[in-house]
């Protein structure tokens, strides 16, 4: 799939953004229901991790761009992701690497936090989206 060697080069380059992700899960989420050869093994929970994965790095674009926290663009999660859970995990771990600390979880549906060092934090994101990939591929 063309798409996933797309996103891997950005990746290999460093320049993959999380609108890039973002492209993705909705090629994903049409060509799911219409049953294109090669996206068998792509499943509902593979499509959340991918918008997952979006949202995380958009948090680490919009500190890039001078903000700690953009709730309106960044912080809340209700728009951008189907799953909650998979985000509670992921923060979880990148809290536990400490790559993120300060996390709050508004109950609004709002999560915030600080990147620690966005230079590793980007690159960690980046490693959890090709290995992934290379599992959606095969």
């Amino acid at each position: 799939m063309d798409e996933i060697i797309r996103l891997i080069n950005g990746i290999d380059s460093n320049v993959l953004t999380s609108s890039d992700v973002s492209f993705f899960v909705d090629i994903l989420k049409k060509r799911s229901h219409v049953g294109i050869p090669g996206m068998e093994k792509v499943s509902k929970d593979d499509i959340q991790w991918f918008e997952t994965y979006a949202f995380t790095l958009k948090k680490v674009e919009l500190l890039n761009e001078g903000g700690l926290y953009d709730i309106e663009r960044g912080g809340d999660w209700r728009q951008a992701l189907d799953d909650f859970s998979k985000l509670r995990f992921l923060v979880d771990e990148l809290e536990e690497k400490e790559l993120v600390n300060d996390v709050f979880w508004h109950v609004e549906g709002i999560v915030l936090y600080n990147i620690t060092n966005p230079d590793i934090y980007r690159r960690y994101l980046y490693a959890k989206i090709k290995n992934h990939l290379e599992k959606i591929k095969k």
